[in-house]
This record gives structure tokens, C-alpha cells and sequence, in this order.
């Protein structure tokens, strides 16, 4: 048993760290701005979410002179960066896959590659490229690879919620010769699956951000979810990814949680409140992580790379972190 010595200095220094994370929390010019100021973390003065820039970016139709010429539209966009060039070039990526993808076709080219060796930005004069795809072979014909030309007809700098340096895009996409065109005719007409991925992300935040554990659960357990090894440690933790929080008294007692990103994870304690923490600080409530059972629900989150907004982070978090020192307030 402790002596009531130790327990005291235990509870006294339990007690200044959250004065001071509630001082912190109060007197910081980013902390007041983000966890105080707004009603919620999608709200930040008049930005709107990317969300909502793509679905009425996406409503513009592709002028007629490019239809006549056989090109498609698909749109693409980024705010994972602070550097604007850097997600011009993955916007625009994410733009040309979504091309390929509706053609049933495959780059041979490095994409990523060739865009930074001559990226596109809002003020940059570079909008055409040609690259070289792969089609799908067709029984007796050999013509496999083809001219793939690309315009980008809009790259746009916007502030949302995710970030002030936002980017969008919209390109134009076909086949240089037309006969490659009639051998491989569009399949698909989607204008973006990344914003597909981005309205469902959107969906698990905002359940976090109201403390809808449970919800969170249900869109991310499905039947398909396969085991996870971290070979490359916590770099390999894709948003989503569903983890064990272990009761240190009763390891036998487990949690579901939730990564979201940036090592911060919804979770639940013992005492049944749902909470939004740092990898670390699961063990102020007698647990600890259990790397070792890592289960990915949803691929979409891998196979588009997506990141969290690490605005959005720091807000859940920030937020989170007021309700709990009122809560341990309240308790000491």
C-alpha cells in the first residue's frame, strides 16, 4: 500500500498539471482561437470545407470545344501540405488517376515524378503534359501502349476549414490518337473518388468532435477489416485504423480506438467516457496501447493516402482536452 505521503504528492502533481494544461489551454493565442472561438471545428469564419468547394467545382461542365474533342473531366485537390506547389502537384495527381481510372488504363510514366520535374501552380504558365499509358490487351491486338494528353483547365488556391492554401483542380483529359480513343472508350465518368473519401472522413470527425464513439465503431467495423503489422512502426497507421486499448488493471478488459492521426486517437476509458488523446497519455487512465492487434476497415483511406486535417486534429483535440479538465476539476 502507498504511504498517504506519496499519494498526496501523487495527487498534488496530478492536480498542477491540469492547472497548467487548463492555464495553457486558456492563455495560448491558438489554443483560444481554435478550441474556444468556434462552435465547432468545421467552422472557422467564412471558410468553407474542401468538401464543399469540390461538390460546386465539380458542377461545372467541360466546355463543348473539349467534349468535341474527345476529352473527359475529372477533378482533383490537396491541402495535406503548407507548401502551395506541393499540393498543386498532388491535386493534380489525384486528378490524372481519376482519368486513368475511368479509362481502364495505367500510367507507365512516374506521374508523381514527372509533375514535380515540371510542376503545375496557380501562377505557372506549365498546363499540358503527355504522358503514356497502358491499355488493357484485347485478344489478337497488340497496340498496348498509348499518348495520354492532359490540360489542366482550372488550379486554384482556396482557404478552407483544412487549410489556407487549399488546392483544387480541374483537368481534361484524352487519348492523342483518335484511334486509341475508340479502342478504349471511358468506363467510368467519376469526377473525384478522393472527394468520396473525404465526405466519408468528414463523417467520422464530426461523430468524434460530439463524442459519438459508437457511431465511429459502426462505420468502421465491417466483415472485410484484415489484421494490420506495423513493419515500419507508427508510420504505417492509416487513418481509421482500429487499435486495442488495454485495461492495465484487468488486462483481460479491453477498448476499441480509433487513429485519426497525428498520434491522437478516440478512445474511451474505464469509466466510460469517450476521449480524444496523444499516444501516451492513455496511461494517466490505467491503460495502455496494444499495438498488436491493428485492424484496417476501410482500404479507401490507404489506397488514396488520405491524412486527417491537421486543423481538424488539433480542434478535436484542443476541445477534448477542455471537457476533460473539467471533468478532472470537478473530481479533485
Amino acid at each position: 500500500m502507498k504511504s498517504p505521503l506519496c499519494f498526496a504528492a501523487l495527487l498534488f502533481s496530478l492536480t498542477a498539471c491540469a492547472s497548467v494544461s487548463k492555464h495553457n489551454a486558456n492563455t495560448h493565442p491558438t489554443a483560444r482561437s481554435v478550441a474556444l472561438d468556434r462552435k465547432n471545428c468545421w467552422q472557422a469564419g467564412k471558410a468553407p470545407t474542401l468538401v464543399s468547394v469540390m461538390q460546386t467545382a465539380m458542377q461545372t461542365p467541360l466546355e463543348p470545344e473539349w467534349v468535341r474533342d474527345n476529352f473527359i473531366q475529372t477533378f482533383g485537390c490537396a491541402y495535406e501540405e503548407v507548401d502551395i506547389e506541393k499540393n498543386a502537384i498532388q491535386a493534380v495527381y489525384r486528378a490524372i488517376l481519376q482519368s486513368l481510372k475511368n479509362r481502364n488504363v495505367t500510367a507507365r510514366d512516374e506521374l508523381l515524378a514527372l509533375l514535380r520535374s515540371s510542376p503545375p501552380r496557380p501562377d505557372n504558365l506549365v498546363r499540358d503534359y503527355t504522358i503514356y499509358v497502358n491499355m488493357p490487351s484485347s485478344g489478337s491486338n497488340n497496340h498496348r501502349v498509348a499518348a495520354y494528353e492532359v490540360k489542366i483547365l482550372q488550379l486554384e488556391v482556396v482557404n478552407t476549414v483544412e487549410s489556407p492554401v487549399a488546392i483544387w483542380t480541374r483537368v481534361a483529359t484524352r487519348f492523342r490518337h483518335r484511334e486509341d480513343h475508340y479502342r478504349a472508350l471511358p468506363v467510368r465518368k467519376e469526377k473525384s473518388d478522393f472527394v468520396r473519401v473525404l465526405k466519408k472522413a468528414q463523417r467520422i470527425l464530426r461523430l468524434a468532435e460530439r463524442g459519438r464513439y459508437e457511431d465511429v465503431l459502426q462505420m468502421l467495423s465491417t466483415p472485410n477489416a484484415r489484421p494490420v503489422t506495423l513493419q515500419n512502426g507508427l508510420d504505417d497507421l492509416v487513418f481509421g485504423d482500429r487499435l486495442h486499448l488495454i485495461d492495465v488493471q484487468y488486462p483481460r478488459r479491453y477498448f476499441p480506438a480509433i487513429f485519426l492521426g497525428k498520434g491522437i486517437i478516440l478512445g474511451k476509458n474505464p469509466n466510460n467516457e469517450v476521449l480524444i488523446m496523444k499516444f501516451g497519455e492513455e496511461r494517466l487512465f490505467g491503460l495502455r496501447l496494444d499495438f498488436r492487434k491493428v485492424f484496417r476497415s476501410d482500404l479507401d483511406f490507404e489506397i488514396f493516402g488520405y491524412k486527417a486535417p491537421e486543423a481538424i486534429l488539433q480542434c478535436l483535440f484542443l476541445k477534448a482536452k477542455r471537457k476533460t479538465s473539467r471533468r478532472t476539476s470537478i473530481k479533485f
